[in-house]
């Protein structure tokens, strides 16, 4: 399958181009119209983006004669001179390249490498998916929200309980968010296996979404308390984040209409309008 195109990446394959051809050793005023490098290195503070930029520069491109190593030598960075074309003789002399279109191959390499390791760090340009399933009874239901710009993509693929699920992916203009474009996907309910035992799994869903950039997955799910939302979201090889979330406009300590069994709290309830298991029954 060819590679999806990503417009941020190719922003910043062009900003850090830019970048390179500064003159003398860079400082923070090279990252003045570099609107991508800085939103996703600095959050939209050019002397923030300009000291990760740097940071990248410690861990990764102290030595010239690696890929990144041989764009911030041809950026400058511990060399100064006048022009890219200057560092690029320079080069040549010192590290015994074979001749001038070796550095600027290295350096070009060395962009698409900083790019990637860029790219990851930002979790605010990135396609990202809500996965939310829903229990009553012995069914569940799957809802899945694709938040992604407007850009190349890929329809998802999803299973439930291994098996392949068939829907419309067309997407529509984000309500909210500009530049973004949504697709929200309600699959049937489906029946979970009642016959298992310990540990054993009674529904799967299985998403798979390729995008040009990893996306951000996030789960929603409800501890027993109805009112308290649990939100997992995962980074790209970084970490994961479980948080819960008050899910009512009235403040946690307002009791009014709950009652409890003194474990937890609930909403006051007709048990009997409940979707129950077929065979099952209140008393």
């Amino acid at each position: 399958m060819a590679e999806l195109a990503d417009p941020v990446r190719d922003e910043l394959i062009r900003e850090l181009r830019l970048f390179r051809r500064g003159q003398g050793e860079p400082t923070v005023t090279r990252m003045t119209g570099l609107f991508y490098l800085v939103e996703a290195l600095g959050d939209g503070i050019p002397e923030r983006a300009f000291d990760e930029l740097m940071r990248l520069y410690e861990q990764h491109g102290t030595n010239p004669d690696t890929s990144v190593g041989a764009f911030f030598y041809l950026s400058g960075t511990g060399v100064g001179l006048g022009s890219v074309d200057q560092r690029r003789t320079q080069y040549v002399s010192e590290h015994f390249a074979a001749d001038v279109s070796t550095p600027w191959r290295r350096s070009e390499r060395g962009i698409k490498e900083l790019v990637t390791l860029i790219r990851d760090r930002d979790e605010h340009a990135r396609p990202w998916a809500f996965v939310s399933v829903f229990q009553s009874g012995n069914a569940f239901q799957p809802v899945l929200d694709f938040n992604l710009r407007k850009e190349a993509w890929e329809p998802p693929v999803v299973e439930i309980d291994g098996e392949p699920v068939a829907f419309d992916f067309t997407v529509r203009p984000h309500p909210t968010l500009p530049d973004f474009v949504h697709r929200r996907v309600v699959l049937p309910e489906s029946s979970l296996n009642i016959d298992v035992g310990f540990a054993e799994r009674m529904a799967v869903v299985r998403v798979g979404w390729s995008m040009p950039v990893w996306p951000v997955w996030s789960v929603f799910a409800w501890t027993a308390d109805p009112r308290i939302a649990v939100h997992l979201r995962t980074f790209r090889e970084r970490a994961v984040e479980v948080s819960l979330q008050w899910w009512r406009h009235t403040p946690p300590g307002d009791v009014a209409g709950l009652v409890t069994d003194g474990a937890i709290w609930a909403e006051r309830r007709d048990p009997n309008t409940m979707n129950l298991p077929e065979g099952w029954e209140v008393r």
